[in-house]
């Protein structure tokens, strides 16, 4: 009879994982699924550039921005409470988006989906944290980052599918089936164990300062990427990072005077919970963050579809489906820094593979082996990350673990998004002044022009307009396309360079600082 009890209890387990893996997957991909719709977005609602960049910034931000504050909503009232409230407003926000009439409808409701999508990303470790035990929950954590790892590098290929098989809205309606099975899965199979239960007074103070941080470093960097052209001192951008790093500071102050601070700041006395966190920034930033420059050269360069860049990056994101489990099963034997660090080295020397194999007329027939070696990375590293600083830190401080992990992450991207725009806009720049007077046949007062038109455009558009009608008439129109795939393979090698180093960095700190699992898991 207690064998029955048992299976029962451990098949509600990985019910209960199914739906959070399914709330994180949703939450994810609408960071970038949405990419591939933008051009459909624009003509359907007469948007412009800008109002097409707030489209997905205004997810970001809010995303960001409340990823603490769910994790500490979530010690106090219930992590089951919160997650599934997460789902009911990220499923109501996706409904509202379908039915935008106006881009400003869709930038409220986007922040609205954003709401909810922070919350089922915040508590999805600390779920998983307190649902699984030993050797269990490391194969559940290794699951669940598979998701993450899956659903960040899919999304082209299901946006692709969906605008090209329906329109713009499918990308946002396909949430409401999956949200109302995903709500139905949280509510009979969750449970509602909570190792501990916050107490005392909400440090309302704290959740503004921690929000106020995070809005003022993300939209400065926001600023910053959506202006290439404005200097680290525009005011727009210098001072909403000086009031970050102001409300940061005030932040700190208040956790430690105040009797029931938001953050337990004790945890950062762990090394591997330092460590855990480090490494969710540098993976943010060196991978995460490049897969959109990545989308962007396939597609606009390289000359596939939405639906074809996808199915071509399967070759990375495919990897997580695979080795995530075997990376959670092995997270209970070996130390989680040096796996990471192995993880992060293959993600690196992936980088500097694809960087050596660009070239002005290479594919994805060139690609792939940098492409094997970049998903064994990055499916294998999100496993001994979680478990890292889920095993560092009191079963308690789990809710605001998972939080940390999840903000460092997100912030990581917007960085890496910011440096890798503007490393990729100065190699163009310097691509395009030292291939364009070689364009042979050209005059010399057009190139001048031409060289004038695609610096404004930026490197995104450059492709486009040497493609155009009035160009390819023009008899140099090979060599004038050759010189700005070469100028931008210069940038977009810049990219590859400098997130091929983050990830390096990164690993060498992880096997430095973390010290859990393998013969060392008592130590922290």
């Amino acid at each position: 009879m207690q064998n029955i009890v048992h299976e029962k209890t451990n098949s509600k387990r990985w019910l209960a994982l199914i739906a959070i893996s399914l709330g994180v997957f949703m939450a994810l991909i609408d960071t970038t699924v949405v990419n591939v719709a933008l051009p459909s977005i624009q003509t359907s609602l007469n948007a412009s550039y800008s109002d097409l960049q707030w489209v997905i910034s205004s997810y970001t931000i809010v995303f960001s921005v409340l990823l603490l504050i769910w994790a500490k909503l979530g010690d106090l009232y219930g992590r089951k409470l919160m997650f599934m409230l997460g789902l009911v407003i990220f499923t109501i926000g996706s409904g509202l988006d379908a039915v935008s009439t106006t881009i400003s409808m869709l930038h409220i409701f986007r922040a609205v989906q954003a709401v909810g999508g922070s919350a089922l990303m915040s508590l999805s470790f600390a779920l998983i944290g307190t649902s699984f035990d030993g050797k269990e929950r490391g194969i559940a954590l290794g699951i669940l980052s598979s998701i993450i790892g899956l659903s960040t590098a899919s999304g082209p290929l299901l946006g692709g599918w969906l605008v090209d098989a329906f329109s713009w809205q499918s990308i946002f309606t396909i949430n409401l089936p999956v949200g109302i099975i995903t709500i139905i899965l949280a509510w009979f199979f969750i449970p509602n164990k909570q190792t501990h239960r916050a107490s005392g007074r909400v440090d309302f103070l704290g959740m503004i300062l921690s929000a106020g941080t995070i809005f003022s470093l993300v939209f400065g960097l926001v600023q910053k990427e959506m202006h290439a052209n404005w200097s680290w001192g525009e005011l727009q951008v210098a001072g909403y990072l000086g009031m970050a790093v102001v409300l940061f500071a005030l932040f700190i102050w208040r956790q430690w005077t105040t009797k029931n601070p938001m953050m337990d700041l004790s945890m950062f006395k762990s090394s591997s919970f330092t460590g855990a966190v480090i490494i969710a920034f540098f993976l943010g930033a060196g991978l995460y963050g490049f897969f959109a420059y990545l989308s962007t050269f396939m597609q606009n360069y390289v000359g596939y579809t939405a639906w074809q860049t996808g199915l071509r990056q399967a070759t990375i994101s495919g990897f997580s489906l695979i080795l995530g489990p075997i990376a959670g099963m092995l997270t209970n034997r070996l130390r989680h820094g040096y796996m990471l660090a192995f993880s992060a080295f293959f993600i690196g020397i992936g980088l500097f593979t694809l960087s050596a194999l660009t070239t002005e007329t290479a594919t994805f027939a060139d690609f792939w082996p940098a492409f094997i070696i970049i998903g064994i990375g990055g499916g294998s590293i999100n496993p001994p990350m979680t478990t890292a600083a889920m095993s560092s830190v009191e079963p308690h401080q789990m809710g605001m673990a998972s939080g940390m992990i999840s903000t460092f992450m997100q912030v990581g991207v917007s960085f890496g998004v910011v440096f890798q725009g503007l490393r990729l806009a100065d190699g163009y720049q310097a691509g395009l002044s030292q291939y364009l007077p070689k364009v042979t046949g050209a005059p010399t007062a057009m190139i001048t022009t031409l060289h004038r038109v695609l610096v404004d455009a930026g490197p995104f558009s450059g492709h486009a307009i040497v493609t155009s009608k009035r160009v390819l008439a023009t008899p140099f129109a090979h060599d004038l396309q050759t010189a700005i795939r070469l100028s931008f393979n210069r940038g977009f090698i810049s990219i590859m360079h400098l997130d091929a180093v983050l990830l390096i960095v990164g690993g060498i700190i992880a096997a430095i600082l973390i010290k859990t699992g393998g013969n060392d898991n008592s130590s922290k």
